[in-house]
């Protein structure tokens, strides 16, 4: 029985070949650090640290596309502009580094990931444009909807912008991922259940779940250190991403289940265990609970 609704399985089925994320650094900053306010838990790559950093867009998605041809077999690909708000530009800067990353008809898709608070009509607009040429995906960090929980985070937006800003990127034809962070100290499991059908009830698209992990010298490092915050354990863990699934329509695409922390740059990452690892205790729950994605959404 298939459990949830896996991004290899949906992309098989869209492209007829294996496809592969290109990461992309495309030189974007981030409203927040511009007001020297970053997110709690930010790395400084902007979650770009698997990016090749400094060279030419073009440059850089020839290499990761080669490397992935050969590691994996991918024939497709998504062009994946991943660090920092890659919306966060004059239109005519992104209009020119997005269509640098569509080398060829083997990029499928332009997928960009961005803030809820910065995605003015004339961005959307311009990324609606792109799809005569692509399938286009927008990338919205949420992490909760517990707006308490938000200001902790130094996020910048609340509930409602993110509400808004998909409500906008639907209306747009853009398919639309939401990050969450599942194991945020400040939130219960009653937070993580209202995420999971807030997103079902916008009928996102995608969803991207996340564990927290503390990157050296963040704020979120400090309050470790301070004793004011306390992380959750792999099985509260395990409680929460289960709760998750249950909740989350089935029509939405799990894009993955775990972080998959910097390497060197963390103090703690995934309770010492590797991302495969946890994706099969995961499954290995599901199981073991005869439960599935959905479950408690579309029953």
């Amino acid at each position: 029985m298939l459990r949830y609704n896996k991004l290899s399985d949906h992309l098989k089925k869209r492209y007829g070949a294996k496809v592969h994320r290109l990461v992309i650094d495309a030189g974007f900053t981030c409203p927040n650090r511009e007001r020297n306010s970053p997110c709690i838990f930010c790395d400084p790559t902007g979650s770009g640290f698997n990016a090749l950093h400094g060279l030419p867009i073009r440059e850089q998605v020839i290499r990761q596309r080669e490397w992935a041809r050969k590691k994996y077999g991918a024939e497709k690909f998504i062009a994946y502009f991943q660090a920092f708000t890659n919306t966060y530009a004059p239109v005519e800067v992104l209009r020119e580094r997005y269509s640098e990353a569509l080398i060829d008809d083997t990029i499928v898709e332009l997928d960009v990931s961005t803030r809820p608070d910065c995605v003015p009509e004339e961005v959307l607009e311009l990324l609606e444009s792109f799809k005569s040429k692509v399938n286009v995906t927008v990338e919205f960090g949420i992490q909760t909807i517990n707006s308490r929980t938000l200001r902790i985070l130094r996020r910048g937006h609340g509930v409602a912008e993110f509400i808004d800003a998909v409500l906008r990127s639907k209306r747009h034809n853009l398919e639309v991922v939401a990050h969450v962070i599942v194991d945020l100290p400040w939130d219960d499991l009653e937070d993580v259940v209202d995420t999971a059908r807030t997103l079902s009830a916008l009928k996102v698209d995608g969803v991207k779940m996340h564990s927290l992990y503390v990157v050296k010298d963040t704020p979120l490092e400090e309050m470790i250190k301070e004793g004011t915050v306390k992380l959750l354990s792999f099985e509260e863990y395990l409680e929460r991403v289960i709760a998750f699934i249950e909740n989350l329509s089935t029509e939405i695409v799990i894009h993955r289940l775990v972080s998959d922390p910097p390497i060197g740059m963390t103090v703690f990452a995934n309770w010492g265990k590797n991302k495969s690892e946890i994706v099969s205790v995961i499954e290995k729950e599901l199981e073991k609970r005869d439960t599935w994605q959905g479950k408690k959404w579309d029953a």
